[in-house]
C-alpha cells in the first residue's frame, strides 16, 4: 500500500509537499479526452495508468504476457509498438532490429510475418517465457476488444518510403474491422504519419508524440491542432510550465512517458499531467489514486 509510512524521506517530503499544493491550490484538470477506459478507470477518475508496452517490468515488452498482466493490474491503457514486416503485416515489436528483444538477428522487415513468428521473443527476459512470440497486430485487437484501451504507437521503421501509406491504412483497416475505434488512440514521434492516418480515418483519437529534441514549447499546442491530433504525449523534461498551462486552459490531455519511480510519478501529476506511461502499472496507480483521491482530472 502507497502511504507515508513506507515512504523513504526523499519521497515523503515530496509526498507531504505535493499534498499541501493539492489540497491549498485548484488543480483539478478537465480534459477533452476523446477516449474512456473499457471498465472505468483504475485508480482515480479521469487519469490514464498506461502500461508501456505491456506491464514490461514483469514480463517481456510487447508480448501477450506483458498485455494479460496490465490487465491484471488494472491498467487503464496499453501502449505498443508496431512496424511491418516484409510482406506488410503489422507486428508488434518496438526495436528496428530484432537482437534485443528476440532470439533473432538483423533488421525486422527483412522478415515476413511467419518468420517472425517463429522466433522467441520472451527467453531473454526470463526461462519461463521462453518461446512466447512476436504479436500480430491483429491478434492484439481480437484479443483487446471490450478489454482494454491500446495506445499504438507507429514506429518510424514503418514510415520509409512509400510505406507511410500502407502502414496508415492498413492500421485504420485492421482497427475498424475489430469495431475498436473508442478503444485506441493512434501516436507517432511522424507528424506526416498523423496527419496522413488523420485524412485516413477521422474516427480514430490520435496523440502528437513530442520528439526528443523538441524543448516542450507551448507552439506544440499548435502543432496538435494542425495535425488534427487530440492529445500530447511527451517526456518529464518537457513538461514546461507555459506548455502545461495552455493544455490544461485548452483542456487538452497530456500524457508522460515513460516514468517508473514513485517520485518522478508524483512530480509529473503534480505538475498537470492526465496519465504516465509506465512499466509498472501497479507502482503508478498506487501513487495517482493517493495524490489524486479528491481530484477530478
Amino acid at each position: 500500500m502507497f502511504s507515508a509510512g513506507n515512504l523513504s524521506i526523499r519521497n515523503l517530503i515530496l509526498f507531504l509537499s505535493a499534498i499541501h499544493r493539492l489540497s491549498s491550490k485548484n488543480h483539478t484538470r478537465f480534459v477533452c479526452n476523446s477516449i474512456r477506459p473499457v471498465s472505468g478507470f483504475g485508480s482515480i477518475p479521469g487519469f490514464f495508468v498506461i502500461a508501456h508496452r505491456g506491464a514490461s517490468a514483469y514480463a517481456p515488452e510487447n508480448t501477450m504476457p506483458a498485455f494479460e498482466k496490465a490487465v491484471e493490474l488494472h491498467a487503464d491503457m496499453i501502449e505498443l509498438d508496431i512496424t511491418l514486416s516484409r510482406d506488410k503485416i503489422p507486428v508488434v515489436i518496438h526495436d528496428r532490429f530484432l537482437q534485443r528483444t528476440t532470439n533473432g538477428r538483423g533488421y525486422v522487415q527483412q522478415f515476413t510475418a511467419s518468420e517472425l513468428h517463429e522466433l522467441d521473443a520472451g527467453g531473454w527476459f526470463d526461462r519461463i517465457y521462453k518461446n512466447t512470440k512476436i504479436p500480430m497486430l491483429e491478434d492484439v485487437l481480437r484479443w483487446a476488444a471490450d478489454k482494454i484501451c491500446l495506445n499504438i504507437e507507429i514506429k518510424k521503421e514503418a514510415l520509409t518510403g512509400a510505406l507511410v501509406g500502407d502502414i496508415t491504412a492498413i492500421l485504420a483497416d485492421m482497427i475498424h474491422e475489430y469495431g475498436v475505434e473508442s478503444q485506441v488512440v493512434v501516436s507517432s514521434f511522424s507528424h506526416k504519419a498523423i496527419k496522413r492516418f488523420r485524412g485516413i480515418s477521422s474516427d480514430i483519437p490520435t496523440a502528437m508524440l513530442l520528439k526528443s529534441a523538441s524543448s516542450g514549447s507551448v507552439r506544440n499546442i499548435k502543432k496538435m491542432e494542425q495535425l488534427g491530433a487530440s492529445g500530447i504525449n511527451l517526456s518529464p523534461r518537457q513538461m514546461r510550465e507555459s506548455l502545461m498551462n495552455g493544455a490544461a486552459e485548452q483542456k487538452i490531455p497530456v500524457w508522460v512517458y515513460t516514468v517508473d519511480e514513485e517520485d518522478e510519478m508524483m512530480r509529473c501529476i503534480l505538475n498537470g499531467c492526465t496519465g504516465i506511461f509506465t512499466n509498472k502499472p501497479d507502482v503508478l496507480s498506487r501513487v495517482a489514486s493517493t495524490l489524486l483521491k479528491s481530484q477530478t482530472v
